[in-house]
């Protein structure tokens, strides 16, 4: 018995080394990289994004996209993840009936499908945050209520492995009602955080379309209000979002505290406030539109606070993005009416 496996497995040692040497004359323009346990394909040279046929080769449990395959956080979940090969945490879809057919009446003044780079209201200090929820969320909250303070939570739907945002298991859900309870705005910053100049036309469409039924599963509406991600968004995406019936948020100020998260160096985004908070700046009653994000740990326990506090200073208001722009609160969302059955 014991002589008929090992011949069993010198058979399967010596299949695998010829076809490993096979390979490259069976898939051509397709490299092979070692790593400390077995061949696989690593890097896919020559590929139409359209072609899946590679996804064959990957291993049991393997990830797969145009130019790698692997079991890492970067195979597997967004934004670094590649789109379109059903492996990604991006490609699920939430729940529910899609919302591409939920009536979008433009209302108001403020544009569709045109950067919206400053706010008009005087003396308005619009604070956003990107990317969230996250773990600090809860804690900014907190701060903001503190403050009497509103801001406009840039929402992302799957990225950075948290999974997806209408998981009720997961804590974000429950979050988001707690922001939009409590007066701050909600907009969306796409379904993974893709940068919507690299993907084409149908998945940046799917990028704002999942998010959409992910908030609605959540608050029972769509945001009007998005922001791209990476802020890029040419001529052919700002079609597209002015077809969803979005407008594009940009910044005025950029707080930097992507950079900075730190407790030394956090100090830098707390300079760039006050400057922008100078009595030069007051005495023109310049509104500032301001970006950061709650997923760093220094912008919320160190920075958020002392925003706050110079805008209280200086006599500014910290509202939302609709607000400071002049926009009433029932433009910001769209209803989804329709029975979920």
């Amino acid at each position: 018995m014991h002589f008929l496996l090992t011949l069993l497995l010198l058979y399967a040692s010596v299949s695998r080394a010829l076809y490993v040497q096979l390979l490259p004359h069976l898939l051509p323009g397709r490299n092979l990289q070692r790593d400390n346990s077995t061949y696989r394909i690593a890097h896919v040279e020559d590929i139409n994004d359209n072609d899946e046929t590679f996804a064959s080769n990957a291993r049991p449990g393997e990830r797969c996209g145009p130019g790698f395959c692997g079991i890492t956080a970067a195979h597997c979940n967004s934004p670094d993840c590649q789109l379109g090969y059903g492996t990604c945490d991006a490609d699920k879809t939430p729940q529910g009936p899609p919302t591409k057919h939920i009536i979008r009446p433009r209302l108001g003044s403020v544009p569709y499908g045109e950067a919206i780079m400053s706010c008009k209201a005087s003396l308005t200090f619009a604070m956003t945050f990107d990317d969230g929820p996250n773990e600090y969320t809860s804690d900014l909250l907190d701060i903001l209520d503190k403050f009497q303070a509103k801001a406009t939570f840039f929402i992302t739907g799957v990225n950075s492995g948290k999974g997806q945002i209408d998981d009720f298991s997961r804590p974000w859900g429950s979050l988001i009602q707690r922001m939009h309870r409590d007066g701050h705005q909600l907009a969306s910053h796409t379904w993974s955080h893709q940068d919507l100049n690299k993907i084409t036309h149908r998945q940046r469409r799917d990028q704002l379309l999942k998010n959409e039924a992910a908030l609605r599963n959540i608050m029972g509406g769509i945001p009007t209000y998005m922001r791209p991600p990476y802020s890029n968004c040419n001529k052919s995406c700002m079609k597209d979002m002015a077809k969803l019936g979005y407008h594009v948020v940009y910044f005025d100020l950029d707080t930097a505290d992507y950079l900075n998260d730190s407790p030394e160096k956090i100090q830098v985004s707390k300079a760039i406030v006050n400057d922008a908070l100078s009595n030069t700046q007051k005495s023109n009653n310049k509104p500032f539109l301001a970006i950061g994000h709650d997923t760093h740990a220094q912008t919320v326990y160190n920075l958020t606070a002392h925003i706050l506090q110079r805008v209280n200073e200086t006599g500014y208001r910290a509202v939302t993005v609709g607000e400071c722009l002049n926009d009433p609160r029932d433009n910001w969302y769209r209803w989804d009416y329709r029975n979920s059955t």
